[in-house]
């Protein structure tokens, strides 16, 4: 490989590594540094997986702002803000965390099927009769009501909170 076309080949590979390692990564006008920031969510000493993590502080300047994550098989969410951007900006934050999940429906097969297919009808039929259920106490969830806060500083941060005991209670339907 010639010299000039091993310094493209270079050159392609620190571009493609930058954009994927969230280098150079443009942040919106007026947001804050952002550091990086996980939370493992545990729950009777058990790591809680695909619950949804959210921070929200009471700083005005940080109020659009959001850091938030879904926890993985580990129990880890590692928070990106407003979804698009890794990390989260240095602050006081109270932490939402909430797990809700749906009786799953015998014939997901059926879920795209046109809308005149009476197999898809009866699909529709039996979501509808499906309920839903909260895996964390409702308190977790409710602003004003959460104990959990955090503290997010300059550097890595490496969280962990527990969400005490397992619940599962239904939801009522609206």
């Amino acid at each position: 490989m010639g010299q000039k076309r091993l310094n493209h080949f270079v050159a392609a590979c620190i571009c493609i590594c930058s954009i994927c390692s969230g280098c150079g990564q443009k942040l919106p006008d007026g947001m804050p540094k952002l550091h990086p920031a996980s939370i493992t969510i545990v729950q009777e000493g058990t790591p809680l997986d695909n619950a949804i993590v959210q921070l929200i502080s009471s700083d005005p300047a940080l109020s659009q702002w959001g850091p938030s994550g879904i926890t993985d098989a580990n129990g880890v969410a590692v928070l990106n803000t407003n979804s698009l951007y890794r990390g989260a900006p240095e602050g006081h934050f109270k932490v939402l965390v909430t797990k809700r999940e749906m009786e799953k429906n015998p014939h997901p097969e059926w879920a795209d099927l046109p809308d005149g297919d009476p197999k898809y009808q009866e699909f529709r039929a039996i979501n509808q009769k499906l309920k839903s259920y909260d895996y964390v106490e409702p308190q977790y969830g409710l602003l004003l009501e959460t104990p959990l806060e955090v503290d997010i500083a300059k550097g890595k941060n490496e969280l962990s909170l527990d969400v005490g005991k397992k619940v599962q209670v239904e939801m009522k339907r609206m």
